[in-house]
């Protein structure tokens, strides 16, 4: 029964992470020829093709891409607690959204730190004309436009980069510790 929660759990993460690379590649990136871009595209396409005959949305996959999201983020926390015991407990429905809403931000934290730290050891190997390093390039000068907007003199993003991965890590076990009856199923 552990091996079924912990495969089901780990099933939605790596979904939900497909998901939300494949709307961040959608809103950044204009590359649609990249070979990374072609193969989250491709990956996220097998799961839409058949969601589309349930889900009469044609040709409006980044839309669905958004309700597929928003449904494993919501139906993740009660879907794992009904197959670990066996019950569904009906709580508020505001703490579900809670739920969801730290889900979302858990796995926006997840993709930021493991986005930052394969471009920092990238950047140790630094292979000319890679198409996988220049979409890494497009999303980590997002993510240093977006602290550039609170610390104003940075030079070094590098190192900068490894804070916001240290914070990452702080905050995950600031979270852990608050929230430590979900923090491990969501």
């Amino acid at each position: 029964m552990v091996v079924m929660i912990c495969l089901y759990k780990h099933l939605i993460e790596i979904m939900i992470l497909i998901f939300l690379l494949r709307l961040w590649i959608y809103f950044s990136v204009n590359n649609y020829y990249n070979f990374f871009v072609k193969f989250i595209i491709s990956l996220t396409n097998i799961f839409l093709k058949y969601i589309q005959k349930v889900i009469f949305i044609k040709n409006r996959n980044e839309i669905l891409s958004k309700i597929i999201i928003l449904i494993l983020l919501f139906f993740k926390y009660p879907l794992l607690i009904l197959v670990q015991d066996k019950n569904l407990f009906f709580r508020i429905f505001g703490l579900y959204i809670f739920v969801s809403i730290l889900t979302f931000l858990k796995f926006f934290g997840y993709l930021f730190f493991w986005l930052i730290t394969i471009y920092l050891i990238s950047n140790i190997f630094r292979i000319q004309n890679n198409n996988f390093n220049d979409l890494l390039d497009i999303f980590i000068n997002q993510i240093g436009n977006i602290t550039k907007l609170f610390f104003l003199n940075i030079d070094n993003i590098s190192i900068f980069l490894f804070i916001i991965n240290i914070i990452l890590y702080f905050l995950n076990n600031i979270f852990m510790n608050l929230f430590s009856q979900f923090w491990f199923l969501i």
